[in-house]
């Protein structure tokens, strides 16, 4: 089975703020900047069973400063998927001393969401911002 598990801020993203007003500085136009912390496992079991399970580990989910969901809602946007190289094996290994030695393998990343502009905007704003080349990899979700 896979899932994926949608991670966002209840209080202001700064992180997104700064990377929105970088943008407006740099001369793009985009009309609303959000991101979200990207997580898929593919993992063996009853997927409602996991879903409530890994929902509720802390390294994830912070339950007093997060909100998360197993769907994604893209429409009228394009969403950009950053991920660091080599690092999924590290969470695997946490989710397994936590437990979850039913994950086969994890995914984690960035995801960036922007409002108003084309995929040709889009991936250019993606090298020249949201993403480092040396260590990083990016695709287009969705």
């Amino acid at each position: 089975m896979k899932t994926e598990l949608f991670v966002s801020s209840k209080i202001p993203d700064n992180i997104a703020k700064t990377a929105f007003h970088a943008l407006e500085r740099l001369g793009f136009e985009v009309e609303k900047l959000e991101r979200n912390e990207y997580h898929k496992f593919e993992f063996t079991g009853d997927k409602k069973f996991f879903e409530r399970k890994i929902s509720k580990v802390d390294i994830l989910v912070n339950a007093n400063k997060h909100s998360f969901s197993f769907s994604f809602k893209d429409e009228g946007t394009i969403s950009v998927l950053v991920q660091d190289l080599g690092q999924d094996t590290v969470l695997l290994k946490s989710l397994r001393n936590l437990g979850f030695n039913n994950i086969r393998s994890v995914e984690k990343g960035t995801l960036w969401t922007m409002y108003g502009i084309n995929k040709q905007e889009a991936e250019r704003i993606t090298k020249e911002l949201l993403m480092n080349p040396n260590y990083q990899k990016w695709k287009f979700y969705g």
